[in-house]
C-alpha cells in the first residue's frame, strides 16, 4: 500500500498490503499512570488469512484484569503514512494520541494526547529496532518500536468504569508477519523515579533455514543516553532463569553488564497471530515490577539500579526452549 522506501525508513506505518495472506500486523498502545494506578493497552490491527480477513481492536484493561477482542470488517482498516495514524471503526490511532470510541462485548470511550517522545531510530542503515535482520526477507515475525517513553494525558472509559491518565507513561511498538514466535519472553518498563528511563527485552526462539537460534532485541535508555544491547550490536544472554515470582536475567555487551529481575503481576489472555490467524494465545500483565541494575564490566561500577512499575511483562516458554536453546549455544 507505502512503497517500500516509506516502509523500510519508518517501520510504525504499515508494513503490509491487503492482499497478504497469512499475514497480521498489530500496533502496541500502552499507558501506565503509577499515581492513579491507571493501565491500559490497546492493540489494533489486522489478521489476513485464506478464510477470510479481517481488522481488529484488542483492549487490555490492566485496572480491571479484562482483556476484550473486537473484530471489525477489513474495509474499515484505514491507514496513514504522513504523519502515521490508523483508523478502524471509528478509533483512531496515532503519534500524538488515541480516540476511542467502541462499542460491543465491551463499551470502550475516550481519547488520550501523547507528547515529549523518546523516539527510537536506528543508526545508519540498520532497520530499526531489527537491525540487518529487519532486511531478512523470510522470517516470521518482524518487530518495530516506535516511541520508548511519551506522557498521556486524558481519559478512557470502559464500561462505566474511568481511568484518568495525568502526566503518565506511554509506549508504542508493533509487530507484523505471519506467527508469533514458538517461545520468547518479552518485558517492558518506563515507570521508573528517572525520568526518560525506559527499558524494553524480546528474547525468542527464531526459525532460521531449518534450524533456528535463540536472538534477543534489548534496549535501555538511561541518563540521556540510548544502550543496545541486542543480538546484532554484540549482546549476549549470560543468564536467563525463570524464577516462581518471574524471570531473571543478564545481557553484557563488551562494555556493559544488565542484570534484570522481571516480578511478574496479574495476568489475562490476549489473542495473537498463528500464520495470520488470531488464534494463539498470549499472557501478559500490566502490573509487573522490572528491577534494573547497570555496570561497567571494566571497572564493576554500578551505573545504574532502579526498579519500574507497571511493566508489561510476557513468558511464554512452557518447554523451556530459550533456557535449552541458551545453553546449548
Amino acid at each position: 500500500m507505502f512503497d517500500i522506501f516509506s516502509r523500510l525508513r519508518d517501520p510504525s506505518i504499515f508494513q503490509g498490503n491487503l492482499k497478504k495472506r497469512n499475514y497480521y500486523e498489530g500496533w502496541y498502545f500502552k499507558q501506565v499512570d503509577p499515581r492513579s494506578a491507571s493501565r491500559l493497552s490497546v492493540i489494533p490491527g489486522i489478521s489476513l488469512t485464506d478464510k477470510g480477513k479481517h481488522a481488529f481492536i484488542q483492549v487490555f484493561d490492566g485496572l480491571g484484569v479484562k482483556s476484550y477482542y473486537l473484530s471489525y470488517p477489513i474495509e474499515s482498516f484505514k491507514p496513514e503514512k504522513d504523519p502515521f495514524c490508523v483508523r478502524i471503526g471509528d478509533s483512531k490511532f496515532s503519534l500524538s494520541g488515541m480516540e476511542l470510541n467502541i462499542e460491543g462485548d465491551v463499551s470502550v470511550n475516550g481519547s488520550l494526547s501523547y507528547s515529549n517522545h523518546s523516539f527510537f531510530h536506528g543508526s545508519g542503515i540498520m532497520r530499526g529496532i531489527m537491525g540487518w535482520y529487519g532486511y531478512v526477507p523470510f522470517l516470521e515475525t518482524y518487530h518495530g518500536l516506535v516511541s520508548m517513553d511519551h506522557i498521556v494525558n486524558g481519559s478512557v472509559t470502559i464500561n462505566g468504569e474511568k481511568q484518568t491518565f495525568s502526566g503518565a507513561h506511554g509506549y508504542i511498538e508493533k509487530d507484523w508477519g505471519a506467527s508469533f514466535p514458538q517461545s520468547w519472553i518479552w518485558m517492558q518498563g518506563n515507570c521508573f523515579i528517572e525520568e526518560k528511563t525506559s527499558l524494553m527485552i524480546s528474547i525468542a526462539v527464531i526459525p532460521w533455514l531449518g534450524s533456528s537460534f535463540i536472538g534477543h532485541i534489548a534496549v535501555f535508555r538511561v541518563n540521556d543516553k540510548l544502550l543496545n544491547l541486542s543480538t546484532y550490536s554484540g549482546g549476549k544472554v549470560k543468564e536467563l532463569e525463570k524464577t516462581a515470582a518471574g524471570v531473571r536475567l543478564k545481557i553484557e555487551t563488551q562494555k556493559y553488564a544488565l542484570l534484570v529481575n522481571a516480578i511478574g503481576g496479574e495476568v489475562v489472555n490476549l489473542k495473537s497471530p498463528e500464520k495470520g490467524v488470531m488464534t494463539g494465545r498470549t499472557v501478559e500483565s500490566l502490573s509487573s515490577t522490572i528491577e534494573v541494575s547497570l555496570l561497567n564490566k571494566s571497572d564493576n561500577k554500578l551505573i545504574y539500579t532502579g526498579k519500574s512499575s507497571g511493566a508489561g511483562l510476557e513468558i511464554m516458554d512452557e518447554r523451556n526452549l530459550l533456557i535449552k536453546g541458551l545453553k546449548l549455544s
